[in-house]
């Protein structure tokens, strides 16, 4: 089915498959970020293919972020301190997919904040990643994944996850890019 934008009027191709057992769904504009909310098929207008969304004010918007912030917020105040880094590992995370792809960014500290805000240690240039998207917490070999209420989730093995743990050499996605977290022994100068 093709979806319209309410505020732009951008068309894009929707799998009625991703509608579930819901017989609505919000999706964001790619093109200018409105949130929208469109339909099941048979729902709305009898023999129409296209489903224009629910148009929802900014304010409704706004309250709605502002909630999601305080969430996160609250959420990374609760997270636990870390103990630092070991200085006989270097950890990385490489760009795997997505607009960075075959970037590799060093990681210094053991919590990082990935998004595509400027606020955050890692900062994604994709659309469709979260301002403030998640948190990963490096713990020895490992590091666990921590969403932050974000938009469009996070993806560990394509299963969309709140909390997981990423081993060294996984992947994880967050919008349309995929990481791999790296572990390696330092080299001794």
């Amino acid at each position: 089915m093709i979806v319209s934008c309410t505020s732009c009027g951008a068309k894009y191709q929707y799998d009625e498959a991703r509608f579930g057992s819901d017989n609505r769904k919000r999706l964001r504009c790619t093109k200018c970020g409105t949130i929208f909310e469109v339909e099941r098929p048979g729902q709305g207008e009898a023999g129409s293919d296209t489903h224009v969304g629910k148009r929802r004010n900014a304010d409704e918007i706004t309250r709605e972020l502002e909630v999601r912030k305080a969430q996160a917020d609250v959420e990374l105040a609760n997270l636990p301190e870390l103990a630092p880094l070991p200085p006989n590992r270097r950890y990385s995370l490489a760009v795997i997919l997505g607009a960075s792809a075959g970037q590799i960014y060093p990681i210094t500290k053991p919590r990082i904040l990935l998004g595509r805000g400027a606020e955050n240690d890692l900062q994604l240039p994709d659309s469709e990643v979260s301002r403030r998207h998640a948190v990963l917490d490096i713990r020895g070999d490992e590091a666990v994944l921590v969403d932050l209420g974000s938009s469009n989730g996070s993806f560990v093995n394509g299963v969309r996850v709140q909390t997981a743990t990423i081993a060294s050499h996984q992947e994880f996605s967050l919008g349309t890019t995929t990481l791999m977290f790296i572990v390696t022994e330092a080299q001794e100068p």
